[in-house]
């Protein structure tokens, strides 16, 4: 099909990524291991301009690599084909499946609070989640995209709404009581590279629209703009919503919590509003699954286009390919993903899944603005001095100190993280005898 998405659409597919389980049940656990509301306030920021700045060394990318697939596309083209080839799976698997799981756990916490007779379900009803998205995306096409910009478009303006009331609304004890503002914040060390973390996974999702690059219309100008867009609103949204929840919720009552904005409209509007907030977040939570089910098969999708025979220029699918058409993306990838998702919510937790995936998605990252650096990069212009010697260095320095941070704090789950890749490194080259940093082949 030819490229479809628009400016608007890609912006929201940005926002859509990054407004799932992260901002809905992370705020506690960030309170819980930094102390301070200005620590945990710090820890938003820190990330946020962290995901600001890999943004716009994405966009740089995305103009050099104009293809599907993220990470694998941009360490193919930059480095190796061995490397895109572990990064597209760690990708696939991680970022997409994993955090699949991560968004479908929290649809269950919000769907418990406003229906508790779910209870019985336990992790059937994230299963159910997943399975009707998947559902959706595999068979509605274009379809599920407009459905998934409607949610994301209607999960901003809740939280919006929500952060402009209660930043409006601030209640007479919480003015005259700074006492909260003044609990002393945990040292600076491990426990802060992890609440940054669990930040980065709140944002996880700010280069989304690299991953369907080849079906945005005018790609190398909309796809850096969605990206620098998406991530800039989000982060203006967590802050204004954070700042909300520590103003209106005791500290002791939000570190234990991990549906902190059903907690918050409770606060503000009362029980009854706070069984409606959560059951629409619910719902709206369904556009992050619907982010990932569209975008993760993607890239498995492009690893296995690099092997499928090419067509002739002369036929109907080389003609399709000059003009840039794609053929759909099979359905069968769609529901691959889905079950490993299912597979993870039956055999893990919810913070397991959150810090292993965050191991992982930061590393690959680092790898890609590294990219910046080769030769490849800079044959037909010049990257830019800002980008060289500010925003790559800045976010290569931020994410290597957070991973070893967090490392220290998490060693188990840094062991698995490792392993995996370990694992996929193992069978890939048992599969094809190349060595990890052999060149591309030359066309």
């Amino acid at each position: 099909m030819p490229p479809s998405l628009s400016l608007l659409a890609a912006t929201f597919l940005v926002v859509a990524s990054m407004l799932g389980s992260g901002i809905l049940t992370t705020s506690g656990s960030i309170l819980g291991l930094v102390k301070s509301p200005n620590a945990a306030m710090a820890v938003w920021l820190i990330a946020g301009i962290h995901a600001v700045l890999g943004a716009y060394c994405y966009g740089i990318i995305s103009r050099r690599v104009p293809e599907n697939g993220g990470e694998a596309s941009i360490l193919r083209a930059f480095f190796a084909p061995a490397m895109g080839e572990i990064a597209g799976w760690v990708s696939f698997i991680v970022g997409f499946a994993a955090s699949n799981a991560a968004s479908a756990i929290g649809f269950g916490a919000y769907l418990l609070k406003a229906f508790p007779a779910t209870a019985p379900l336990g992790k059937g009803a994230a299963l159910s989640a997943i399975l009707l998205v998947t559902l959706l995306h595999s068979v509605s096409g274009a379809i599920g995209i407009r459905i998934q910009t409607g949610l994301a478009m209607l999960k901003f303006c809740m939280l919006g709404g929500l952060a402009v009331w209660g930043l409006g609304h601030v209640p007479a004890l919480a003015l005259a009581e700074p006492v909260s503002a003044a609990v002393s914040a945990a040292p600076f060390g491990p426990a802060w590279g992890l609440a940054v973390m669990f930040s980065m996974f709140a944002y996880l999702g700010w280069s989304a629209a690299i991953y369907s690059t080849a079906e945005t219309r005018d790609a190398k100008r909309n796809v850096p703009r969605a990206m620098l867009l998406g991530t800039t609103i989000v982060l203006t949204l967590y802050l204004g919503v954070n700042l909300a929840l520590l103003r209106h919720i005791p500290l002791s009552e939000l570190a234990s919590e991990k549906a902190v904005m059903e907690l918050l409209v409770r606060k503000l509007f009362g029980q009854e509003a706070a069984v409606v907030f959560a059951g629409v977040v619910a719902f709206a939570l369904l556009s992050s699954l619907g982010a990932s089910a569209f975008l993760g098969p993607r890239v498995l999708d492009t690893m296995l286009d690099w092997y499928r025979p090419k067509p002739a220029l002369g036929g109907p699918s080389g003609e399709a390919q000059k003009l840039g058409v794609r053929a759909p993306v099979p359905a069968s990838l769609v529901w691959l993903q889905a079950g490993l998702s299912m597979a993870m919510i039956v055999s893990g937790t919810f913070e397991q899944i959150l810090t292993v995936t965050g191991f992982l998605l930061g590393i690959f990252p680092m790898l890609a603005v590294l990219g910046l650096y080769s030769v490849k990069a800079n044959l037909v212009e010049q990257v830019s001095k800002f980008a060289k010697w500010f925003a790559a260095p800045v976010f290569l320095a931020g994410s290597l100190l957070i991973l070893i941070l967090a490392a220290t704090e998490s060693p188990k789950e840094m062991a698995i993280a490792t392993a995996l890749i370990l694992l996929i490194f193992l069978l890939r080259r048992q599969a094809n005898a190349e060595p990890l940093l052999a060149p591309p082949p030359s066309k």
